[in-house]
């Protein structure tokens, strides 16, 4: 794994992607885009459907799904 680079720096705390909602990050060679917007609670069953599917498509404009 000598190619790879680590998104660490041994800090106790932790390590951050972006430092604010307008940058722009992706995962397996999609499209960088912003933080994505929070989707309404569900209150009921169309409304879980709802979240369901703003969940996938927040996933998949990062590159987690496809």
């Amino acid at each position: 794994m000598s190619n790879v680079y680590q998104v660490v720096d041994n800090c106790p705390d932790g390590a951050n992607i972006g430092k604010t909602a307008a940058d722009k990050i992706a995962f397996h060679g999609v499209a960088p885009v912003i933080q994505q917007a929070t989707a309404a609670s569900a209150t009921d069953a169309s409304t879980v459907i709802a979240l369901a599917n703003a969940l996938k498509l927040a996933l998949t404009n990062i590159g987690i799904t496809n």
